[in-house]
């Protein structure tokens, strides 16, 4: 990559399509590769994470953002920058000899007690409505205690209470409930073998019901998708990504629709047969409308299906850039660039026998 400085990425109107915790780590991660986005990206996050109950994660973005400004900024007296460091100051700008603003202990104060306070309410109500109420209050508790931890940023607390919800559970969409809270964690903690355990475990569980057996296996395919590309399983990850309902799945503050078109086009190009390729991905009527947000990754699939190699590779250059400042899709960038151009260079060695043995058939 080049660290950024042709990166062309309106960070609020990006940040915009994700909530909550993806925006967060979306952010982390641009700040993280990206140095010309570097203290725009780590001030976002720092106003989102207010919304929070994360004050770990808001000391840390604080002291990142700093160190990024006294970086851009060699000039500045270090005592200063000392006292951004340990919470005097901080940039509000794109990094370069612009204001600073105040640590904001109040926040931090005030942000801890009101958790901690909540945190004790919530407990006290557990125990209440376990010796005094039906399993339906019980669950909705035990729910709004995970939703605090994951609000706090201790996902591992999360997601045992969420998993603690199931005996509680007093119908087939509580259940269903209770595994979308597990896979959206499980996302967020990068554990994709759990994410696939859930998955399948509530598909198990949809196919007791008609109408959850036609809607979850549909709505979880994003999610499918996401973890098999975590798990460098491109093929499978891409048949999930092209089986997501536009408009219908789960999760889509997590992966945008824009996402899952890069996601599947490049796990397509990649893995896909010809046929294939034009069937399920090209030629898709359900997969259209996510084409239609993301046109370029189409034209590269239908470039590389008619053999056009040099105008597919200069549209996948132009969009290389912005598909390394995706956390989810980032890691895989050069394998799956590889794995097309040698698929590329194979087509081309092909042609290029093809043609000789027929010059040589009219000699």
């Amino acid at each position: 990559m080049n660290n950024g400085e042709d990166t062309v990425l309106h960070l609020p109107s990006y940040a915009d399509r994700y909530t909550d915790i993806p925006r967060l780590i979306r952010l982390k991660f641009i700040a993280q590769v990206c140095p010309q986005l570097s203290v725009p990206a780590l001030e976002l996050a720092l106003n989102h994470v207010k919304t929070t109950y994360n004050v770990k994660l808001y000391d840390e973005l604080y002291k990142t953002l700093c160190v990024e400004v006294g970086r851009k900024n060699p000039t500045q007296p270090k005592g200063k920058e000392r006292r951004a460091i340990d919470g005097n100051e901080a940039s509000t700008s794109s990094g370069r000899g612009r204001a600073v603003v105040p640590y904001d202990f109040y926040w931090v104060e005030d942000n801890t007690m009101e958790a901690t306070l909540m945190l004790q309410e919530l407990d006290a109500e557990l125990n209440f409505k376990k010796s005094n109420s039906g399993s339906s209050y019980v669950r909705r508790i035990l729910e709004e205690i995970g939703d605090h931890y994951e609000k706090s940023g201790n996902l591992q607390m999360a997601v045992k209470f969420y998993a603690r919800a199931r005996p509680y559970s007093t119908s087939s969409e509580n259940v269903i409930n209770m595994f979308r809270n597990l896979i959206r964690v499980s996302i967020y903690m990068d554990n994709w073998w759990h994410v696939l355990t859930y998955i399948d475990e509530a598909k198990q569980y949809a196919y007791g019901f008609e109408n959850l057996a036609l809607e979850v296996p549909g709505r979880l395919s994003c999610a499918a998708g996401l973890a098999h590309m975590g798990l460098k399983i491109y093929k499978s990850a891409a048949q999930y990504f092209l089986n997501t309902p536009f408009g219908r799945y789960d999760y889509d503050k997590i992966v945008a629709p824009e996402d899952v078109t890069l996601y599947a086009g490049l796990c397509a190009l990649a893995t896909f047969d010809r046929d294939s390729l034009q069937l399920h991905a090209i030629n898709s009527e359900a997969f259209k409308p996510f084409f239609q947000l993301s046109p370029k990754m189409w034209n590269i699939l239908a470039k590389f299906y008619a053999n056009e190699f040099d105008s597919c590779m200069s549209l996948l250059r132009e969009i290389e850039d912005h598909v390394r400042l995706d956390v989810y899709l980032s890691p895989h960038v050069n394998v799956l660039y590889d794995m097309i151009m040698g698929r590329m260079t194979k087509k081309r060695n092909r042609e290029v026998m093809t043609e000789s043995l027929k010059k040589h058939q009219l000699k």
